[in-house]
């Protein structure tokens, strides 16, 4: 399988030297599930399309594609495309590409990659970043970020990309347009999942730029839940103020983390602790959230907003602040929070999560020492490196045995009445 994946890879490579023609943004990939995925792209003008699908080891043997689906042209001229691509295998690697027509001329993309849902006991790979605002004039941070992450998807694929908030520095075309242009590598390499921050201010057009998995909340993707083999991961939106949506995500977390997996992991923008020097904790998801994560065994909480690294432990969770997206990086307090293991400031990084049978490795992989005025590459250092070992597994009772069991104390006891008698 590995040598499949390494052909398919070096195809995918090879691939990106096709133009992309009027393609303003994409084509990438989200909602990834078991037997399927979604593929986006705008072009200007709008233009009928076509996505075509393969199997990665198919591919590689023949560079064909198996499958095309037609898209008409959109109905809006500012209207992206949106294709969901069912029927696929589950715990399986495709490659994909789209091609748009206009009058007698076909415009190509790169070729794209995306894997479906593993069986439980399958290992799963993937990166996360924060706060990648665009906060600069001068050299492309974002980009170097994003190519970072795709370099090392094409060592060993990533099963998706997390964001923990705020994508851009406001929710108006010329941000996300920079944002789309700097993350295209990164968006090829495996299907993207982002949860809002608060410079997203629930706008409109963050929606309409990413499909997410199954939730609830605003049109259903306000808060979210992936499950995915031995993984969960429920995204959350902590810009939600109003208490009965506060409350909603709180039943809604713990219903999707008390299933069967594994590893179980959380994500959203504002910290639960943080060191930040301007921004801190205080925002009270300590009391919020902190004790159904406790509760449900949630191994490790991915936040941003505070621009800098950190990892702190409470309780058995680990909590990661992940601000390195490419934002201008920010000072830390003299004083560190209590369990607070590993800090770091003036950094750009993103983090890489591997989850197996035996446990969590996790990587803090950085890009560059930053700040306002200088950018220096770092050539993959390692901020941090820490590996979580399963928890031991509490023994399951079913239900139907539960119910089995009440059905025979109850008959023992109408015995003993009766024989009181």
């Amino acid at each position: 399988m590995k040598r499949v994946l390494g052909v398919a890879l070096l195809v995918f490579a090879l691939g990106l030297a096709v133009a992309a023609g009027p393609f303003d943004r994409g084509p990438y990939s989200g909602a990834p599930a078991a037997d399927s995925v979604v593929v986006c792209w705008t072009a200007s003008p709008p233009m009928a399309g076509r996505v075509e699908v393969a199997a990665a080891a198919a591919y590689a043997e023949s560079a064909t594609f198996e499958r095309a689906i037609d898209v008409p042209v959109p109905s809006s001229d500012r209207a992206g495309t949106e294709v969901r691509v069912t029927a696929l295998e589950p715990g399986t690697a495709y490659v994909y590409r789209v091609s748009v027509q206009s009058g007698s001329e076909t415009y190509v993309s790169p070729v794209g990659r995306f894997c479906t849902a593993p069986s439980a006991g399958d290992p799963v790979r993937f990166a996360v970043l924060a706060d990648t605002q665009q906060q600069w004039e001068g050299e492309n941070r974002l980009a170097a970020v994003g190519d970072a992450i795709a370099a090392d998807a094409d060592t060993t694929p990533f099963d998706f990309v997390l964001h923990a908030g705020d994508l851009v520095e406001s929710p108006v075309g010329t941000y996300w347009d920079y944002w789309f242009d700097s993350f295209d590598s990164m968006l090829l390499a495996a299907p993207f999942i982002p949860v809002l921050g608060n410079h997203e201010k629930n706008s409109r057009s963050y929606y309409d730029a990413f499909p997410h998995p199954p939730g609830a909340g605003q049109n259903d993707e306000r808060w979210w839940a992936l499950h995915w083999g031995d993984v969960v991961v429920v995204g959350l939106d902590t810009n939600a103020s109003r208490a009965d949506r506060i409350i909603e995500q709180q039943a809604y977390a713990e219903k999707e983390l008390s299933g069967p997996e594994r590893h179980k992991f959380v994500i959203f923008h504002h910290p639960v602790y943080s060191s930040d020097a301007y921004h801190g904790s205080g925002y009270g998801y300590e009391k919020i959230y902190h004790p159904i994560f406790v509760r449900t065994g949630v191994d490790v909480v991915l936040n941003g907003h505070a621009h800098n690294y950190e990892r702190i432990e409470r309780d058995g969770i680990t909590y990661l602040v992940l601000g390195g997206g490419g934002a201008v990086p920010r000072g830390l307090a003299p004083t560190h929070v209590d369990g607070s293991i590993v800090a770091v400031e003036g950094r750009n990084f993103y983090a890489r999560v591997t989850a197996t049978r035996k446990g969590i490795s996790v990587d803090i992989v950085s890009v560059a020492e930053a700040s306002e005025t200088s950018f220096v590459v770092t050539s993959d250092a390692l901020l941090d490196s820490f590996f979580l070992p399963c928890r031991p597994e509490t023994p399951r009772i079913p239900w139907t045995a539960l119910a089995v069991l009440a059905v025979v104390v109850g008959i023992l006891l109408w015995v003993v009445v009766r024989g009181d008698r």
